[in-house]
């Protein structure tokens, strides 16, 4: 029986890691950029 999948084949690019990275690094600037434009409008880090 087949088990539906490539046995053992790995892909010729990394474009699912490369993706991970770029969308982790564009979130952390999103967070830094969220972070700094609260403090800049609350005064504080926290709004609340």
């Amino acid at each position: 029986m087949s088990e539906g999948g490539p046995s053992g084949a790995r892909p010729e690019s990394d474009i699912f890691t490369v993706l991970i990275i770029v969308a982790t690094v564009f979130v952390a600037a999103a967070t830094v950029y969220t972070s700094v434009r609260a403090n800049e409008l609350f005064g504080s880090w926290l709004p609340f």
